[in-house]
C-alpha cells in the first residue's frame, strides 16, 4: 500500500471506551485524507464459537442460544447496540459510516475483511488489560498489529 493513500478507515467496534476514542480519531483521519469510515463488529458464527465445547453440561442460558433463531437474534440485538453507540460517536464528529456485522472470531474476521479491501487503515480501541493478562491472553490490538497486512493505528 502506498503511504500516501487510504482508501477506506476500518475501525472495529465492541461497545467500550477504547472503540469510541479509536471512532473519534477513526473520524479525524477519514476527513484529512477523504476516506470513507467503515465500522466493523464481529460476533461468533455460531453458539459453540461463542461459549466453546463445554466440558460439563451447558447452562440453561447457553442451551437456548444453540436455536438458530436465539442465536440470530442475540447477534443481531448485540449488533444493534454495538452499531448504536459508535453511531452517536460518529454523529458527534459530524461523520457517516458504512456498517458491517462479520462473522467470527474479532481478530481473524477483521484481517479477512481487510484483506478484501483496497488501501485500507485500521484503527483500533486499545483494550485495559493490564500488562501482565496482555502478556497471557493477547488481545485484539495486538493481533492485528502483528498480523495485518495494512497499517494499523492502536488508540488510547
Amino acid at each position: 500500500m502506498s503511504a500516501d493513500k487510504i482508501g477506506v478507515v476500518l475501525v472495529p467496534v465492541d461497545g467500550s471506551e477504547g472503540a469510541e476514542h479509536a471512532v473519534r480519531h477513526a473520524c479525524a483521519v477519514a476527513a484529512a485524507v477523504g476516506a470513507p469510515v467503515r465500522l466493523l463488529f464481529a460476533f461468533p458464527r455460531d453458539a459453540i464459537e461463542m461459549f466453546g465445547t463445554p466440558a460439563e453440561v451447558p447452562t440453561a442460558e447457553q442451551l437456548k442460544y444453540l436455536s438458530e433463531d436465539a442465536f440470530a437474534a442475540l447477534r443481531d440485538e448485540t449488533a444493534g447496540k454495538v452499531f448504536g453507540h459508535a453511531r452517536r460517536v460518529i454523529a458527534d464528529c459530524g461523520a457517516s459510516a458504512e456498517e458491517v456485522l462479520l462473522a467470527g472470531t474479532p481478530a481473524r474476521a477483521i484481517l479477512e475483511h481487510a484483506g478484501q479491501c483496497d488501501h485500507p487503515l485500521i484503527v483500533v480501541g486499545r483494550r485495559g488489560l493490564s500488562r501482565f493478562s496482555e502478556l497471557l491472553l493477547g488481545s485484539v490490538s495486538q493481533r492485528l498489529v502483528h498480523e495485518a497486512s495494512c497499517p494499523v493505528t492502536v488508540v488510547r
